[in-house]
């Protein structure tokens, strides 16, 4: 059992005190409860069932002591004032559920919030966005699992994902060749050109279409410029890995749906079908 739950479960039946009236009341969390490495540890892990005193609402029920009346005004649907918001903003956890900053259970975390060659994630591409602290299944209500993050990928752009535990996912869109249903190669760590996701016709007929009969003569930039640069760059992380195919064809060439029509590269295409 992690110390500190089992501080609090050998603390928490309260001790005397006096309150500014000199009237002796019996306090049920030992002093520094509020502390994150106490109180949200143990809440987490449900070693303190927070509903079975305040109540299914937190609002009093038998300590008739609400929750809010200690906790900042917004607290419930704050994300970050319980995950997050030591390295940025978004909720990612740069610390694991028992405040441990060592050998993180799921160190990438920061990786998938960051806009580098993507927009950030949010929470929902691997997991069930609660609406408030007291959604069911969340942390206090219907959750049969404490201290385990659920991984859900059917809210994102994943919804065929899955994952394996300690870290392994499978069959992902967002590491997969960019191509809807199909995984792909997966890439971890730098990304020194498009080929080692999307590959190229020389090594791999993964590239949707007629990828091949311009791949790789030609530049990514020559129809994604709204996306990447020449040298292989992203300069627009919104328009990729974002579930969508964002064009910007070269002067002179027009898409009808699956087809192309106009000059390019002196060639002259006259409702040439993509898909093949």
């Amino acid at each position: 059992m992690h110390p500190f739950l089992l501080l609090m479960l050998t603390a928490c039946p309260g001790t005397p005190k006096d309150d500014t009236s000199g009237t002796s009341v019996v306090r049920h969390h030992p002093d520094g409860y509020a502390l994150p490495e106490t109180h949200g540890v143990a809440a987490k892990y449900q070693a303190e069932a927070c509903v079975e005193c305040h109540g299914s609402d937190l609002a009093g029920g038998t300590s008739a002591i609400s929750c809010d009346s200690c906790h900042a005004e917004g607290w419930r649907t704050d994300c970050v004032f319980c995950h997050g918001g030591t390295d940025n903003a978004t909720g990612a956890p740069p610390t694991d559920i028992d405040n441990s900053t060592s050998d993180l259970s799921f160190a990438e975390h920061g990786a998938h919030v960051e806009e580098t060659i993507h927009a950030a994630f949010a929470c929902v591409q691997c997991h069930l966005e609660p609406a408030d602290v007291l959604a069911t299944g969340h942390l206090f209500l219907g959750d049969s699992t404490p201290g385990l993050a659920e991984v859900l990928f059917t809210g994102g752009l994943s919804s065929a994902g899955t994952y394996g535990g300690a870290g392994s996912c499978s069959n992902l869109y967002c590491h997969g060749n960019g191509q809807a249903g199909a995984t792909g190669s997966v890439t971890t760590g730098a990304r020194s050109s498009c080929t080692m996701c999307h590959g190229d016709d020389a090594t791999s007929r993964d590239l949707s279409g007629e990828h091949h009969e311009h791949v790789p003569r030609y530049e990514c930039d020559e129809c994604h410029g709204a996306t990447v640069s020449g040298n292989d760059n992203v300069t627009n992380p919104a328009n990729h890995v974002n579930g969508s195919v964002d064009l910007v064809l070269p002067e002179g060439m027009e898409r009808d749906g699956g087809t192309c029509s106009g000059e390019c590269h002196g060639e002259v295409h006259r409702d040439r079908t993509w898909t093949r």
